[in-house]
């Protein structure tokens, strides 16, 4: 008699955790971005571009660009904007070619867009 009151518990457990969907396939993985553009704004400025294309089973946690040429070294800019599609003005940039690429951070990892450049003048 003891034995069935310890099994009807544990039984009761193991048919409501029960979803009928196999998740075990799914993972979480590092995000997909795409660097879009970049633009001359206002002064010294130039406003970038990039969206975060997906995020499987992971928040994302941080997004924006990293920026650098031959005499500034890689900078990183943060977007506060928690969009898909997200914008971020550089600060006092000098003449000349700079390389730049989109990031999105998540629970698994960083990925970066493609490297593009600019002008600035």
């Amino acid at each position: 008699m003891k034995k069935t009151f310890l099994l009807l518990p544990l039984l009761a457990l193991l048919l409501s955790s029960c979803s009928g969907e196999d998740r075990s396939g799914e993972q979480p993985f590092a995000p997909k971005v795409q660097t879009l553009g970049a633009e001359p704004a206002v002064g010294d400025s130039v406003r970038m571009t990039g969206e975060v294309l997906e995020s499987l089973n992971s928040t994302i946690t941080q997004r924006g660009f990293v920026y650098w040429n031959d005499t500034l070294k890689e900078t990183r800019l943060a977007v506060l904007d928690e969009a898909a599609l997200f914008r971020a003005f550089t600060d006092s940039l000098g003449d000349g070619t700079y390389s730049y690429a989109a990031f999105a951070t998540n629970g698994i990892g960083t990925s970066y867009g493609d490297t593009l450049t600019f002008e600035k003048r």
